[in-house]
């Protein structure tokens, strides 16, 4: 009895543990963006200041500020929206037609895709630079989705083919009994199951797109073409800690919005749950 109490004591110490681990990066950013600069810049620790502003959330909202976070905002989640839907779209027929050998060369198709993160993806940024510049896509969302698209889908096309997978066999072949063309098994059996998955795949998808840092870096040089990611490290080079700060918190914003309304999903892929 003593030690099944112990035991739920320690796990929710843990659960706190890591709950102040993950939360206190982030209640200080909120709370250095709510600051006024001087209080900023003393060597004081203070968790619960005695004055708040808005005015850092202000002056990076303004027009010609020297990091236009709106416009990254705007850029940023076209592009991650757009990268994260052809993922998808592209990985769920990809997943399904790659399960259970339905197609002729399937193994050696996944092994090829495996094949692509063994080799860093630095060695392929210049023949892409020269091919996106022969073909106009260089400082482009379009070409930022392109690429997004080419880096993700291999591993979303994985994750989505164990949901195939988890589906026993003899659901399918009942289905096929009933007159089920692999159309109607896809749509009716396996596309209900892969759902959960597709959110969470949706949402890594869309995560990793919006923190991407070296893509854009490599191929935009525009102001117009901005993402979050260019924008904040933009700011570090002549801009206010508190306005930095503000910038960051918007720039954390929709992120975190999305994995709010995916996280009942999500929790459910994680458990289990959706698979069985």
């Amino acid at each position: 009895m003593i030690g099944k109490i112990l035991g739920k004591i320690s796990i929710y110490l843990q659960a706190v543990l890591v709950f102040l681990i993950v939360a206190f990066p982030i209640y200080t950013l909120v709370l250095t963006s709510l600051q006024y600069e001087r209080d900023i810049r003393t060597r004081q620790i203070n968790f619960l200041p005695s004055y708040i502003t808005l005015e850092h959330y202000k002056t990076v909202l303004e027009p010609g500020h020297i990091v236009p976070v709106m416009e990254a905002i705007i850029n940023s989640f076209l592009v991650s929206i757009g990268a994260a839907a052809l993922v998808i779209c592209i990985a769920v027929p990809a997943a399904y037609g790659l399960s259970r050998n339905r197609l002729p060369g399937g193994k050696n198709i996944l092994y090829a895709l495996s094949s692509v993160y063994v080799i860093p993806v630095a060695l392929f940024m210049i023949p892409l630079f020269v091919m996106f510049v022969g073909a106009g896509l260089n400082d482009t969302r379009f070409g930022l989705i392109i690429l997004y698209t080419a880096f993700l889908t291999p591993f979303i096309i994985w994750v989505l083919k164990a949901f195939v997978e988890a589906t026993p066999e003899e659901v399918e072949q009942a289905a096929k009994l009933d007159g089920c063309n692999h159309v109607q098994l896809f749509t009716r059996i396996y596309l209900p199951v892969m759902r959960p998955g597709i959110s969470a795949a949706f949402l890594y998808a869309f995560v990793l797109s919006w923190v991407e840092f070296f893509t854009p870096l490599i191929f935009t040089a525009e102001v117009r073409i901005l993402t979050v990611a260019l924008g904040l490290y933009r700011g570090t080079i002549d801009i206010q800690i508190g306005q930095l700060a503000a910038a960051a918190v918007l720039a954390m914003l929709p992120v975190v919005l999305l994995t709010i309304l995916f996280s009942r999903r999500i929790t459910r892929v994680m458990t289990g749950a959706e698979t069985k």
